[in-house]
Formats: structure tokens, sequence, C-alpha cells
């Protein structure tokens, strides 16, 4: 029992130091190729991620962002309209400042607030050309491993 253990680790040993040597031996097109495969995997994953993940993900935040401010700048408003009827002159120096702050913070939200829709309106507007960028990549990534194979036909997977 005791010498099966050291001899099933030689024969381990072995059998790796035999593949990797060969291994080593791999032409060197045939690294490539793997390469360019390998490439074009990362590409086509690239493009489906964005298309079914990262895009989603980001409008959904905006969405979210946007509807947060929305509703922070209507609190401001109705903020703004409770201090309307009072004189800063006759109740203190105290209210004037309160007034002042919540006018600069409703400014500061609506200021946010014109950003993040304008910036969904930029990812919405952007998004096809993106969308396209990624599948020209996956297309000279599929290029490239169509002339390493030699002009063979590879199939084209579109992201859904």
């Amino acid at each position: 029992m005791r010498s099966s253990l050291p001899i099933s680790a030689l024969i381990f040993v072995a059998v790796c130091s035999a593949a990797g040597s060969a291994s080593a031996q791999i032409d060197p097109h045939q690294a490539e190729l793997a390469a360019a495969r390998r490439a074009l995997a990362a590409a086509k994953i690239e493009a489906r991620l964005y298309w079914q993940i990262d895009y989603q993900c980001e409008r959904r935040e905006l969405n979210a962002a946007i509807e947060l401010t929305d509703a922070e700048v209507q609190m401001r408003r109705r903020q703004l309209r409770t201090f309307a009827p009072f004189n800063p002159f006759g109740y203190g120096q105290q209210s004037s400042f309160a007034l002042g702050d919540a006018r600069l913070c409703l400014k500061d939200a609506e200021v946010r607030l014109r950003a993040l829709i304008d910036e969904r309106n930029n990812l919405v507007r952007f998004h096809s050309d993106r969308l396209a960028l990624l599948e020209l990549n996956v297309a000279a990534a599929r290029d490239r491993v169509v002339a390493l194979e030699g002009g063979g036909e590879i199939d084209v997977v579109r992201p859904e």
C-alpha cells in the first residue's frame, strides 16, 4: 500500500511531463489559430454581455436615478411653497437662510435631473453604434479565424 503512492506519483509526473513536452511541440500556426478562436469567442461574449446585461443595467440605473431625483425636485418645490407665506423680516435671519438653502438644493436637484436625462438619452441614442462596434469586433475576429483556417465558413452568432 505504501509503495503504491510513490509509484502513482511517479506515473503522474511522467504523464504530465510527456503532455507538457507534447504541447511544447505544437505548430505555431495551430497556436495562432487557437488564439484567434479565443479572440473570436471573447468578442462574441463581450457583444452578448453588452446587449443582454450592461445596456439593460445602465438603462435601469439611469431610470432609477432619474425617478429618485425627480422625487427630490418635487419635494424641494413643496418645501419652497411651504416657506412662501413666511416673512423673513418678521421671523429673523434663520428662516431667510433656510429659504436660501432650499432654493439652492432645488437648483442642484434640477441640474442633476437634467444631466441624468441627457445621459439616458445619449445611452439610448448611441446604443446601436456601440452594438455595431462590438459586432465589428466579432466580424474582425471571425475574419482572422477564417484566414488562418484557409477560407472555411464560420457560423454567424448574433446577440439576441
